[in-house]
């Protein structure tokens, strides 16, 4: 990488309250070698308004209601840089995030994705709790990936990716939008020989709210979410994906009770009526990605 400019791209649809924020956030970033690309996608609020406001700084890109691939696609195909940081319009990046995370890049090889801690905030910005990834860096490619395969979710607010990746396999469009960022982290490891590094430290500011597209009907997201496992382990030469399934099946064997119990009682929630159900999931999901 030469000139590492960073192309930060924004899925904007609807995102009037957080919009301003998550923007000022990433116009104030202590590295300033990066480009923004909004996508509006179809919005019927007064995004687009906000968006117009800053027009002087970022570059703005509008279609009709597409969905979040869709966008996702279009900034990708429109960026000019070495990186790509697919970032939400509800969240906040830490003044120094992009600089942490091009530092860390320069000690590691081309073929790799970083991603960060994380703090979870609430509507009105107010610090949950900070969320600590589990470190796996020290773990060979096969067993990061059987975390991956079991369900290990990195969030992608976090991460800088290689741009070249994204020109390679892209985002795909898939029946569950919320899905697609694990899709292409998987494919990525699995069909790509991809590595990831995690930097132990809070880059973000990950808001948490109930029109939260990523926080509706987890359990048709769960389900849709083992498919693609499925198809894609399917894509191995048979002797890979063999053992790759054994290993899966020797590391669930292996896990603590506590995380075992938990994830019965997600199984059990996952086949409860939706309304009911998501609030609770959506806390057993954290509780199990804290203690993996």
């Amino acid at each position: 990488m030469t000139s590492d400019l960073v192309s930060v791209v924004i899925p904007v649809y609807n995102s009037e309250k957080f919009l301003e924020e998550c923007l000022d956030s990433i116009l104030t970033q202590t590295y300033q070698n990066i480009e923004i690309i909004a996508i509006d996608d179809g919005s019927t609020d007064s995004s687009p308004d906000i968006l117009e406001r800053y027009s002087d700084k970022i570059n703005i890109i509008s279609q009709k209601n597409q969905g979040l691939a869709s966008a996702l696609n279009l900034g990708i195909s429109k960026m000019k840089g070495d990186w790509f940081k697919w970032f939400s319009p509800d969240d906040v990046m830490h003044s120094n995030t992009i600089e942490t995370l091009i530092d860390e890049a320069k000690n590691h090889s081309d073929n790799i994705i970083l991603y960060s801690n994380w703090n979870i905030i609430d509507d009105t910005g107010n610090t949950l709790r900070e969320f600590h990834e589990s470190n796996y860096n020290e773990l060979s490619e096969f067993d990061f990936n059987l975390r991956l395969l079991d369900g290990q979710q990195i969030n992608v607010n976090t991460t800088l990716i290689p741009a070249i990746f994204l020109k390679k396999y892209g985002i795909r469009e898939l029946d569950e939008p919320v899905a697609i960022d694990y899709d292409f982290f998987l494919r990525s490891a699995l069909l790509h020989d991809v590595r990831f590094h995690l930097i132990s430290q809070p880059l973000v500011n990950y808001r948490i709210h109930s029109a939260q597209l990523s926080h509706k009907n987890i359990s048709k997201t769960l389900n849709y979410i083992s498919e693609i496992k499925d198809e894609i382990l399917m894509k191995l030469d048979e002797p890979l994906r063999i053992k790759y399934n054994y290993g899966l099946e020797q590391y669930k064997k292996t896990k603590p009770t506590k995380t075992k119990t938990l994830e019965f009682g997600m199984k059990l929630l996952s086949s409860a009526p939706t309304w009911a159900s998501d609030k609770i999931l959506m806390l057993y999901l954290n509780k199990i990605r804290h203690n993996r």
